[in-house]
């Protein structure tokens, strides 16, 4: 290309461009309008996609809630039969415990049956009070029956013994077995003698 001058050594800059005008457009080039028609439909398409990911994402967060709580049930759960297993456990244990404080008491009954020295009774019941404390002490307590009416949810009636008086009837007049709780929970049943109306 010839570029004019407008003397000689000076650069005409309008012309320069003019020029160059003529020479980009001669080469089929799209129009501005096209070009910004096309860029808009680009432009519509990348909105669209990013629709579409904003949906995608949306839908990926409500099933991770979804998911998390789920999870989270299932943790409870788990958690719970765990405790219901340590629980039983627990209760299996202490009803075998219970077992050597039935003992005590049998030996303090026959160590005075067969009279003997009361320093020997004293340390069995000494003992048999410790043994008392320490199950208190984790959430076992002794089910009261003697004097009370026979409930078949507390107690075990393992023998009927005949009354005279009205008020005896149903109420236990001996413990053969104490009964415990463990947290308010019936751990053992209590066995008892019921008193039954003679008629």
């Amino acid at each position: 290309m010839a570029w004019k001058r407008k003397k000689e050594g000076e650069f005409d800059a309008v012309h320069a461009a003019e020029e160059l005008d003529d020479a980009i457009g001669s080469q089929d080039a799209p129009s501005t309008e096209e070009y910004i028609r096309t860029l808009e439909v680009e432009l519509e398409g990348m909105g669209n996609l990013l629709s579409q990911k904003e949906a995608l994402l949306a839908r990926a967060e409500v099933q991770a809630a979804e998911h998390a709580d789920e999870i989270e049930r299932i943790k409870m759960r788990l958690q719970t039969e765990a405790d219901q297993k340590v629980e039983k456990r627990v209760a299996e244990v202490i009803e075998e415990l219970l077992d050597v404080g039935d003992d005590l008491g049998r030996a303090i009954l026959s160590a005075q049956e067969m009279n003997h020295h009361q320093s020997v009774i004293q340390g069995l019941e000494m003992a048999r009070q410790s043994f008392g404390k320490r199950l208190q002490k984790i959430g076992v307590t002794r089910i009261d029956a003697l004097g009370t009416k026979f409930d078949p949810s507390l107690h075990d009636a393992v023998s009927l013994m005949p009354v005279h008086e009205p008020t005896q009837d149903g109420v236990i007049l001996a413990v053969v077995r104490e009964g415990y709780a463990l947290h308010g929970k019936l751990l053992r049943e209590a066995r008892v003698v019921v008193g039954k109306l003679s008629s």
